[in-house]
């Protein structure tokens, strides 16, 4: 349960000012201890996403500036994406339309913090926000966390000093650092 309530925190850390994606625990919760809890922990990154995204969107309809200028110092944020992601955001007409932007934007590295902060001055309701969250961030946790399950199953069975979950972790470990450190020399860290 403690490993559920991180991806929890996590994700409301994430969709605020966090700079690491829930997937990063989501993944090493499957893949250290299975489908089950993998799924579990996808499910509560996600609403914690929802929870905080219609936070920081709530405090956004209240002081939009100052939102986006936290967005905007958090690290590998630069400003030309939030003024691209808030173009794109504006030229959205529809419920379905802003989903299948969010969708676009959590596959090509935008973060979602973007959306939430800067939705209430381009004229998304926080409640639409909140709605579409879950819908938009489960698919990619759910998907990360079945990744992890499956390398779960298919690690070999290893001599007791291995310790096979520290090699899972291990391994998934450099798989994250390089990610990041991939991503953030692109987008600039």
């Amino acid at each position: 349960m403690g490993l559920t309530w991180l991806a929890f925190l996590w994700g409301v850390a994430e969709a605020c000012l966090f700079f690491v994606v829930p997937d990063v625990p989501v993944s090493l919760i499957a893949l250290a201890c299975g489908w089950r809890a993998g799924l579990r922990a996808a499910v509560a990154a996600a609403a914690g996403a929802m929870l905080g995204g219609t936070a920081l969107a709530l405090f956004a309809s209240q002081a939009p500036e100052t939102a986006i200028a936290l967005v905007d110092a958090v690290p590998a944020i630069p400003t030309a994406m939030i003024a691209r992601m808030q173009a794109m955001i504006a030229g959205t007409d529809s419920a379905a339309g802003l989903a299948g932007l969010l969708i676009w934007a959590s596959l090509s590295g935008i973060p979602y913090k973007i959306a939430a902060a800067s939705a209430p001055g381009l004229g998304i309701p926080v409640w639409e926000l909140a709605l579409l969250t879950p819908l938009v961030r489960l698919p990619r946790f759910v998907a990360l966390a079945a990744a992890g399950a499956i390398l779960h199953a298919l690690t070999p069975t290893m001599p007791g000093w291995m310790q096979p979950v520290r090699v899972r972790l291990l391994l998934a470990a450099l798989g994250w650092s390089a990610f990041y450190g991939a991503y953030w020399s692109k987008v600039g860290g």
